[in-house]
């Protein structure tokens, strides 16, 4: 029963994912036993009902594939089986400079390759924290297939990361919605030593955009493009914070351009952009050539799932809000932000120079939760 349900979810997955992309959520990754060699962990935010798992492997130095190709950060796929101990890979990723997919290996015949992971190995710790993750769910649907019997743990206390543009010098910042969903607190992260309280000011979850209120204000602010409407072609870069607990802390940069003015199935208010961006570009910039913001990153295509349901590995599909949405969510908040009109081209340094210094890190905490207490009595004077 358990092996044909995992069939009919893993069809209606791939359906689903090959029609629609796949938000850059913050990822809440895990350490798992690593060796010399590499850093190993696992996102539990990538685990769901459908017994999924990613592992992610950050090597020390450089790795060679067979066909000469050169990695530094390995990310397997696997599907769990809780009941048996069991998994199975089904692909893995490798990923090289500036966190670029160069190449994927898939494994077509994964559904007959479930074994018992190597005692002591990061596949095996990955597993037990995906099937405990799966044991905490309720005992109905899809989730009841896969749960592992053992009683569930406790709560823990968890922290995703997205990126967010300074709009304001008195501290007010633009991110989006997904990102500070459903946060019992937020912080952004300036840099290793400086970490702001913020508050969320408003939200709007049907654009995916958000604004927060950083408890310092700041020197600079991003100007937005006075004629925001993207144009077909132009030339666009990105600055945000991705997978930070596996590359870095430090903002991170690609270049690219405007493939679409429209998003999926034409959604108007995003555009598609050939930018790379991994989890944790979400809410950072899209910049024009001449370092205005005429986006917000917000989602990218699952590649993966697109592959399997059509035979062709999509390249770089990835979408943003377009610009004349972002201005008219801040001018509805009432929000004295910066236009500009500049269209004189800047060398890619000085772009990116501009754009770091207005791209914080967001981070998201989600505290554990707890049993209603019966507030204690005050003491008497």
């Amino acid at each position: 029963m358990q092996r044909s349900g995992l069939k009919m979810r893993h069809l209606w997955f791939l359906a689903l994912m090959a029609l629609t992309p796949a938000a850059v959520w913050g990822a809440d990754w895990k350490p798992l036993p690593s060796t010399a060699v590499y850093q190993s962990q696992v996102d539990l935010d990538s685990v769901g009902i459908y017994g999924v798992f990613l592992l992610n492997r950050a090597y020390v130095r450089l790795q060679t594939l067979a066909s000469g190709k050169t990695y530094s950060t390995m990310r397997a796929q696997y599907y769990v089986l809780c009941n048996e101990g069991k998994v199975s890979l089904e692909m893995t990723q490798y990923f090289g400079e500036g966190a670029k997919l160069t190449h994927i290996d898939f494994q077509r015949d994964w559904k007959s390759k479930f074994a018992a992971p190597e005692k002591g190995s990061d596949v095996t710790a990955a597993m037990t924290q995906a099937c405990d993750w799966l044991a905490g769910q309720t005992d109905s649907g899809e989730s009841a297939v896969l749960k592992k019997a053992v009683p569930a743990k406790p709560a823990v206390r968890t922290v995703s990361t997205g990126s967010g543009i300074v709009i304001t010098p008195s501290g007010l910042i633009l991110t989006n919605e997904h990102v500070i969903r459903q946060c019992d607190s937020i912080q952004v992260v300036l840099d290793s030593t400086r970490t702001l309280k913020a508050a969320l000011r408003a939200a709007d979850a049907a654009r995916d955009l958000a604004l927060l209120a950083a408890e310092e204000s700041f020197p600079l602010a991003a100007p937005v493009r006075k004629d925001a409407a993207p144009r077909l072609g132009e030339p666009v870069a990105v600055i945000g914070y991705p997978l930070v607990n596996v590359l870095s802390a430090q903002p991170n940069v690609s270049f690219g351009h405007i493939n679409s003015t429209v998003g999926v199935k034409g959604n108007p208010a995003q555009m598609q952009i050939d930018v790379p961006i991994q989890r944790g570009n979400s809410g950072g910039p899209v910049l024009d050539a001449a370092g205005n913001v005429i986006g917000i990153v917000v989602s990218k295509l699952d590649a993966l799932k697109l592959a399997k349901s059509t035979g062709d590995l999509p390249q770089n599909i990835n979408f943003a809000i377009r610009g004349d949405v972002v201005r008219s969510f801040l001018e509805a908040q009432h929000v004295d932000f910066t236009t500009s009109s500049a269209s004189s081209k800047l060398e890619n340094t000085e772009i990116v120079n501009r754009g770091v210094a207005v791209t914080v890190l967001v981070r998201c905490i989600r505290e554990p939760a707890h049993p209603a207490q019966t507030p204690a009595t005050p003491a008497l004077p």
